[in-house]
């Protein structure tokens, strides 16, 4: 859904969005000094060479060092706009992959005086696309809103994957700018043995290796022939091919078991920083934030209402457990040992007005703490219990789950004793038998067929 012209932030809002970004900039420069000094230095140099170029008349060269300049901004645009925290470590081999293959290679000719030089920073490409690759689905496996968790294999493979697309495109990128602007990206190579069929002297399918003993062009003589950039992309799209597999080999042993390749991968993986996630707009959903599928919506925090007052930590609460979407604390009541209340952090009433995924998400923390009690805890089950509604004996309108967790022998008696009902079950069956929804294709299906 479009933004209507009139939800446009105001001119005061930008200032202040603004102001709250340098704000957060200054902090970040204060916590880190050493990422700090990193991009001043880095920046310095890129100016200083600017400022050369510029003097040389080489406006060509001065256009790149300011396109290094914004590149240099990808990583604080990433961190403080999409909420993301892009680790130090991946942070100063974003920027020093940058100014490498812009500065040094382009400008400074390292491509020239240097042969590995292209090969090595394309080695690293692999390996940072892979790393980034790994960080966009575990953001997204880790988040409980998605219902869809992919295995640590399938992981490594999409981010083997989104490497090896990424280089694909940058070569793309350098033969159109070889073709269309006359550039030279696709560097070229003197061969001087090739193998083709086309040589043979009879006909047949079978290779012969030709080996280029002179070639001449426009008159001219050349020491061997000139391969115009296949072997260039090859090489290129080969060692992309190495960091791309090395790195989700790696990742997918930290998928896999975490805390062996803990302390390695915490300086390389990007985290989502939840704790700095604006509120969802219902006009314009967060980049990460997934399409609804029950089409509800969060609704605001309720100012007269005790469990919304400790979502907003207004309220003490002996908390147990928390995540994005989900909160768990113990029953201020101390009626049985590990009482528990698990609530959604949105606001809704009860069952009745609760859309589908909060109710997947507030179920999901109730297994998730089940499981925690019985297997870590001591316990050997638990009771769960819920009302909806004033007539059940809800007291707070506030959807919650209790979980009391129990033991043998406990003497408590947390299952209410209902008596007998006079009404036959065959009755109550047909008054209260509940029919699936149709899916929507068999929907579509019935009003076609009507």
């Amino acid at each position: 859904m479009a933004k209507k012209k009139n939800d446009r932030p105001t001119r005061e809002q930008r200032r202040a969005q603004r102001r709250e970004d340098f704000t957060a900039i200054r902090r970040q420069a204060k916590d880190h000094p050493g990422m700090t000094a990193v991009y001043f230095v880095l920046r310095l140099l890129v100016l200083a060479v600017m400022v050369l170029q510029a003097i040389k008349g080489d406006y060509y060269n001065v256009l790149l060092c300011a396109l290094t300049l914004v590149l240099f901004l990808i990583p604080t645009f990433v961190e403080h706009r999409l909420h993301i925290d892009v680790p130090n470590v991946l942070e100063v081999i974003i920027l020093l992959f940058i100014f490498a293959a812009v500065i040094l290679g382009e400008i400074q000719e390292y491509y020239l005086i240097f042969p590995f030089w292209d090969t090595m920073l394309h080695t690293m490409n692999g390996f940072l696309m892979a790393a980034i690759g790994v960080a966009m689905v575990d953001i997204l496996n880790r988040s409980r809103k998605f219902r869809v968790r992919l295995s640590p294999a399938f992981v490594a493979l999409l981010a083997f994957c989104f490497s090896m697309t990424t280089g694909v495109v940058w070569e793309f990128f350098e033969y159109g700018m070889d073709t269309f602007f006359h550039t030279d990206m696709q560097k070229d190579t003197w061969i001087t043995a090739f193998s083709t069929v086309s040589l043979n002297p009879s006909g047949a399918n079978v290779p012969v290796e030709v080996a280029v003993d002179s070639v001449q062009v426009n008159g001219q003589p050349w020491p061997a022939y000139l391969d115009i950039g296949l072997h260039d992309t090859m090489a290129d799209l080969l060692v992309n091919f190495l960091g791309a597999v090395t790195f989700s080999l790696l990742g997918l042993g930290y998928l896999k078991g975490r805390g062996r390749f803990k302390s390695l991968f915490q300086g390389l993986i990007p985290r989502l920083k939840k704790e700095e996630l604006p509120p969802a707009s219902a006009q314009e959903p967060g980049l990460l934030d997934p399409v609804s599928l029950s089409g509800e919506q969060d609704a605001a925090p309720q100012e007269d209402c005790p469990f919304c007052q400790i979502v907003l930590e207004k309220a003490p609460c002996y908390k147990l457990y928390e995540d994005e979407y989900t909160l768990a604390f113990l029953d201020i009541a101390g009626d049985a040992e590990g009482h528990t209340l698990v609530i959604p952090k949105t606001h809704v009433e009860n069952l009745l007005d609760c859309g589908e995924e909060t109710a997947l998400q507030v179920a999901g923390t109730v297994r998730l703490l089940t499981e925690h009690f019985v297997k870590h805890c001591g316990y050997d089950g638990v009771d769960l219990l819920g009302a909806n509604g004033k007539s059940a004996g809800q007291s707070v309108g506030h959807l919650h789950i209790h979980l009391i967790p129990r033991r043998e022998g406990d003497g408590l008696q947390a299952w209410p004793k209902l008596g007998r009902s006079l009404t036959p079950l065959e009755q109550v069956q047909r008054r209260l038998a509940l029919t699936p929804p149709a899916a929507p294709e068999q929907t579509a299906e019935r009003k076609e067929g009507s």
